[in-house]
């Protein structure tokens, strides 16, 4: 007597083989046997120009999200609250509680 996890895996195997056999017919449907290698040659003519581009364009992608943000990008300043000089806005915004728990009781000129 099988388990119900046999039976499970059982049935998934089966519906691959089924979906194996589909996609096959369907292969030798638009690539015949006998037109299979000059077909698939020419279809990696035609792409090759749009496959190149593509990858071009990813790349560009890529390296414009590199430089532009984070590292090497520029940094956006903002007016410190409470202080009469310009800061990172980053910093600012990562943690506004300590930027102004130092302001409580030094006078703004005093700190640098």
């Amino acid at each position: 007597m099988e388990s119900g996890g046999e039976n499970w895996m059982n049935a998934v195997l089966e519906k691959l083989k089924e979906l194996l056999v589909v996609l096959q017919n369907f292969a030798d449907e638009v690539f015949p046997p006998d037109e299979r290698e000059e077909q698939i040659h020419h279809w990696l003519e035609v792409a090759t120009p749009f496959l190149i581009a593509a990858g071009a364009l990813l790349l560009c992608i890529y390296c414009c999200r590199c430089c532009c943000r984070g590292r090497g990008g520029r940094v956006r300043m903002m007016k410190a609250p409470g202080r009469d000089y310009t800061m990172p806005r980053r910093v600012f915004e990562s943690n506004p509680r300590s930027h102004f728990r130092g302001l409580r009781g030094k006078a703004a000129n005093k700190l640098f």
